[in-house]
């Protein structure tokens, strides 16, 4: 299936739906816990401005179920439709009302703010192999504002995905693969869907917050970059992120002053009181990406300028403060390259051996070859960019590598190239590794010949010597 993204300008409603599963999964299999044989989403506009959004999942279960559904009663309802399970011999089981729990989302308990909202949690009964699962319900949202973006990739293969706009015409998308397999997954692996309906607010900096001033005049450095990253580390550390989804406050940001004295608030919030405590320290500070932020990939971000240089910072991570040109270049595959002289200091083991044990260096790719299973069913996420490493290290008098010299060197047309050598000349250690991939994302089709230069990628890192 190829990537695509959909764009629909369009009435709709936004809910939030976890199902978690105990998952015995490791990252040593590719075999899914569970499969969807249908998800059906249905949007439509009421005659009075309000929404409603039917969402049915039908799911083959492996492991126990639980089914999450946060909504704010301040102006959104939940109808149950369907809720049941289906054994292997075709009984249903209908899923038994001791089994619905309206509770306060954990990520709320501690911004009293947000303790209005609810969460359904509807525990599946009467579950075993090859059980269907189904769930079909409404929400009811009473608001002209929503913005809905989802990938169809979910972590289990969905064989049916129904969509239905609110302008009635309909999505069907079939044999959708899992994706949430393991770390070296690609970002997504079904289609985007994305709709609006409504004004997004537009958000704006406030001028300042005296409620921090104290705490701004603490942070503040002789320079100015390294001021701004001061107050910036601060509101991520100090302030509490609640990662609900904004549509639950309809999409409303919360004034600095509150964000503050509550040390609680959305990304948004967050990033609305971080442009405050700037501008209170004396930068002109503006919030970019305007109603873009509800969405997970171009998350809002508060800009100012320094030295004619314009900066973007996130108020829930702390990367190196970097102007948006640094920010560009830095984002491309660009070479890796470690050229550094080690010292002696081995493990000492016994008669008169040693153990050298390479340093795993943080800016070089690498895959454990333990997180890779003879076969695979999903792509890899890798790397373009070239990856050089270079070692010296001056040995001990009457200390030699034990051993044959390791000269490793081959090429895999479709996949990469790979180079190691582990030479000791006289008194010398010489260390030489270089991996080449074509492309920062490993098909199936090229997945064994991958494996086997990770293999190798990972291999000659622990050295052996002997003294004389």
């Amino acid at each position: 299936m190829k990537h695509s993204s959909i764009l629909i300008l369009a009435t709709a409603i936004v809910f939030n739906f976890q199902f978690s599963i105990v998952n015995s999964l490791s990252a040593q299999t590719t075999e899914p816990d569970a499969e969807y044989n249908l998800i059906r989403r249905t949007y439509k506009v009421n005659a009075d401005g309000s929404m409603d959004i039917r969402i049915r999942k039908e799911i083959k279960l492996l492991r126990k179920g639980e089914t999450f559904i946060e909504y704010n009663p301040a102006f959104e309802s939940l109808t149950i439709n369907e809720s049941y399970t289906q054994r292997p011999d075709g009984t249903k089981v209908q899923t038994p009302q001791n089994a619905f729990i309206n509770q306060l989302p954990s990520s709320c308990v501690d911004c009293g703010r947000y303790n209005g909202i609810r969460e359904m949690a509807i525990v599946h009964t009467a579950l075993e192999y090859n059980c269907i699962v189904v769930l079909d319900y409404t929400l009811h949202r009473n608001s002209g504002v929503l913005a809905e973006r989802f990938n169809t990739s979910t972590d289990c293969p969905v064989k049916r995905y129904e969509i239905t706009y609110p302008d009635g015409h309909k999505q069907v998308l079939t044999d959708i693969p899992q994706t949430l397999n393991d770390p070296y997954m690609p970002a997504k692996q079904g289609y985007d869907v994305e709709f609006q309906i409504g004004a997004i607010p537009q958000y704006t900096a406030e001028s300042g917050i005296p409620e921090a001033r104290k705490v701004v005049n603490g942070l503040k450095k002789e320079d100015a970059k390294a001021s701004i990253a001061a107050i910036r580390d601060w509101v991520v550390d100090y302030v509490v992120l609640n990662p609900i989804n904004p549509a639950r406050v309809n999409y409303a940001i919360t004034p600095a002053a509150q964000v503050f004295q509550q040390n609680c608030g959305t990304a948004i919030d967050k990033t609305g009181l971080l442009a405050a405590m700037l501008n209170e320290a004396g930068f002109k500070a503006t919030i970019v990406n305007g109603s873009l932020s509800v969405f997970g990939d171009k998350p809002l971000e508060v800009e100012m300028t320094i030295d004619s240089k314009v900066y973007r910072l996130s108020a829930t991570d702390k990367r190196a403060l970097m102007d948006t040109d640094e920010a560009l270049a830095a984002a491309e595959d660009k070479p890796v390259y470690i050229d550094r002289r080690l010292e002696w200091n081995p493990d000492t083991l016994v008669d008169g051996y040693f153990r050298i044990t390479l340093p795993d260096e943080k800016e070089v790719f690498n895959i454990n070859p333990a997180f890779l299973p003879p076969s695979r069913k999903s792509d890899v996420q890798a790397t373009a960019a070239p990856q050089f490493i270079h070692y010296t290290m001056e040995l001990p008098k009457g200390i030699n590598l034990l051993g044959d010299e390791v000269d490793v060197e081959y090429t895999l047309p479709e996949v990469g190239s790979i180079n190691i050598i582990v030479k000791q000349k006289k008194n010398r250690l010489l260390i030489t590794r270089s991996l080449r991939l074509r492309k920062a994302v490993i098909t199936q089709k090229d997945y064994n010949d991958f494996r086997r230069l990770m293999i190798d990628w990972n291999s000659f890192k622990e050295l052996l010597f002997k003294a004389k």
